[in-house]
């Protein structure tokens, strides 16, 4: 994801201040084009997968709304690697972002969830209660714009996350899907259409909460600024191992590893709330 860090060419910043327009050297309108044109194939990616979500083909949703993570990590990649920071690259990937991991897996719960309540819908008004709660996986697609609006005006959600990135709450409902599709004995719940309820309203909760969940972004290699990064990668290949040796598949290790991240936040802002404060870090007041 950009960043919209300050730039080192003068003609970018002049163009994200919004002042009298400077027409960037070929050089830097290259390194732009590159990161926005990866953005773009996020956005693809997304629309696509909203239009085969509601034609029930759900597998390539998935699919898609993995190919879109891809392009979304790579994107903020290719940014920092070509130091191409813009306000209109930060504005573009949120927007792709509210498509690719807000409406699509929307889409794709919507699709389930009418097809769990296909026996109370007959198209008539005395069943408009049951079509209506169909649009109910939706108010995720609301969330994690609001979710996407906080991040862009927060300063403080650099280093760290406050509440679930839209990238991983798509991941984790596509792999949570695919898992149900596939007969998955621990999905069994999502069989239910209070089940898919249940996680729309908790994924909700968890997209625009105030819990810390650490970024993913290493900025060095040492261990006292990068531990839960560490620790998580340790989990990550450990499920990764253990899914294959159990032969569940490759979206239980994608679930897993996702439901082990928000785990292991939780858990570090626990032990952070309850360690006493050390003294030498109080300023006294005057």
């Amino acid at each position: 994801m950009h960043k919209g860090k300050k730039n080192d060419s003068t003609a970018i910043s002049a163009l994200d201040a919004g002042a009298e327009p400077v027409r960037p050297a070929p050089a830097i309108r290259w390194r732009l084009a590159v990161p926005n044109t990866i953005t773009s194939l996020n956005l693809l990616c997304g629309c696509m997968a909203v239009v085969l979500a509601l034609r029930g083909w759900s597998d390539y949703a998935v699919y898609l709304i993995a190919a879109a993570a891809v392009f979304d990590f790579c994107d903020g990649l290719s940014a920092r690697l070509l130091h191409a920071y813009s306000e209109l690259g930060k504005q573009l990937d949120s927007l792709a972002d509210a498509i690719s991991f807000g409406l699509a897996p929307a889409a794709l719960l919507h699709y389930k969830l009418r097809f769990l309540l296909s026996d109370s819908i007959s198209g008539s008004l005395h069943t408009i209660g049951w079509e209506l709660l169909t649009f109910a996986p939706f108010v995720i697609t609301i969330f994690s714009a609001l979710r996407l609006a906080k991040f862009n005006i927060d300063k403080r959600q650099h280093a760290v996350f406050l509440g679930l990135p839209t990238p991983a709450n798509a991941l984790l409902i596509a792999s949570l899907l695919s898992l149900s599709a596939n007969g998955s004995r621990l999905t069994v719940w999502m069989d239910s259409w209070y089940g898919v309820l249940l996680l729309c309203a908790s994924l909700s909760a968890l997209l625009v909460c105030g819990l810390p969940m650490f970024s993913l972004k290493f900025t060095n290699l040492r261990w006292r600024d990068n531990a839960p990064r560490f620790v998580w990668a340790g989990m990550a290949v450990v499920i990764v191992a253990v899914s294959a040796l159990l032969q569940q598949g490759f979206m239980f290790a994608v679930a897993a590893i996702i439901v082990s991240y928000i785990l292991l936040s939780g858990l570090l802002y626990a032990i952070r709330a309850t360690s006493p404060v050390d003294p030498s870090n109080i300023i006294p007041s005057k």
